[in-house]
């Protein structure tokens, strides 16, 4: 069974491990081998630490557990943009628990904390070699806008899209969703 938490300063070091390995299954051929072989676990590391022993004030991070072991989290930063409103920074999902809507509860989870804090919507950022993220994005409900070129980061010039969940209360997707996962 699947449990919900927020992320407490001590899972740093586990949300870290989900995140590198989630890189590495994803993005090879996107970030250099030499990054995601040798690098990206000490900068996930410093990122997470960093996040959840000092976070911003917008900051929230949700993990799901299954048997006290971390199997996803959703990090997002509420009104972050003026125009799109909440970002959803991360979500990741670990490869052995994908096909068990564990990424769909965490974001219909994310779209009813917002919208308890009368936040209508929110908006993250995809690589565009994603194609996995990109359709479930799109299932439930994300509608692509922008598609830029960054450094922000890895070690590589990277394109991304920004997918926009413009209103959380009548967003067709995620309520498909909450209907399932109230179930």
């Amino acid at each position: 069974m699947v449990s919900f938490r927020p992320a407490l300063s001590n899972d740093y070091e586990a949300i870290a491990a989900l995140h590198t390995k989630s890189w590495r299954q994803n993005y090879r051929g996107t970030f250099s081998d030499h990054f995601l072989d040798k690098e990206v676990l000490n900068d996930r590391l410093s990122v997470w630490k960093d996040r959840l022993h000092n976070p911003k004030e917008n900051q929230f991070v949700q993990i799901a557990e299954i048997e006290d072991s971390l199997v996803a989290f959703v990090c997002g930063y509420i009104d972050q943009d003026p125009k799109y409103g909440t970002l959803i920074d991360n979500l990741h999902v670990d490869s052995e628990f994908i096909g068990r809507r564990i990424g769909e509860m965490l974001m219909v989870d994310a779209a009813k904390y917002l919208e308890e804090k009368n936040k209508t919507s929110m908006y993250l950022w995809v690589l565009t070699s994603n194609i996995k993220a990109i359709r479930f994005y799109e299932r439930i409900g994300g509608r692509p806008l922008d598609t830029v070129k960054d450094f922000d980061i890895g070690d590589r010039e990277i394109t991304k899209t920004r997918y926009h969940w413009p209103d959380l209360k009548s967003n067709q997707g995620l309520h498909n969703q909450k209907k399932v996962n109230e179930h």
